[in-house]
């Protein structure tokens, strides 16, 4: 039995990415030329620009209710930043994202576990998946707030599916 031939090797490179000539005239000066060569730089020019499409948007819009002003919601950030309650409720998000996920892992495997070991575990894994893999897990909210009510518990069922699908 003669052992098979290895595919080529081929050397990997990485091509550093360039400024495109449409974006820096050539009778653009030089610090200008030099300072779109650095990304983060390109980068906050487009988050002002956005910015300021979305203000002007809202401005014309004139509708706090509907779409708030980038600056409002700048100071509403920094406001909620300063007196401390903004992290707690990232905090509280955080932790009910871990429990979901935990809580999803576990099912994972334990089920993987029983449908390696049994064959009754992979006809209820095969149930499972066909039953609820169609379904996005935000499909899943309307159901899961009748079943569970409105709190912790129906967003950790979700997390829970969509760690699972």
């Amino acid at each position: 039995m003669s052992a098979r031939p290895l595919p080529p090797i081929r050397p990997e490179y990485v091509a550093p990415l360039s400024v495109p000539a449409a974006l820096v005239p050539a009778a653009a000066p030089a610090l200008a030329r030099r300072a779109l060569g650095h990304a983060w730089l390109r980068k906050s020019l487009l988050l002002l620009v956005l910015a300021a499409l979305w203000e002007a948007l809202a401005r014309w819009k004139d509708k706090d209710l509907l779409l708030p002003g980038a600056l409002p919601t700048a100071r509403a950030f920094a406001a909620g930043m300063v007196s401390g309650e903004l992290p707690g409720y990232v905090a509280a998000s955080l932790a009910v994202l871990v429990q979901g996920y935990a809580l999803g892992v576990a099912g994972a495997l334990l089920l993987t576990s029983l449908a390696i070991d049994t064959r009754f575990g992979r006809d209820l894994l095969e149930t499972l998946t066909a039953m609820f893999n169609p379904l996005p897990a935000i499909a899943l909210l309307p159901l899961a707030l009748l079943w569970f009510g409105l709190g912790r518990a129906s967003l950790v069922f979700v997390l829970v599916h969509s760690w699972n699908a």
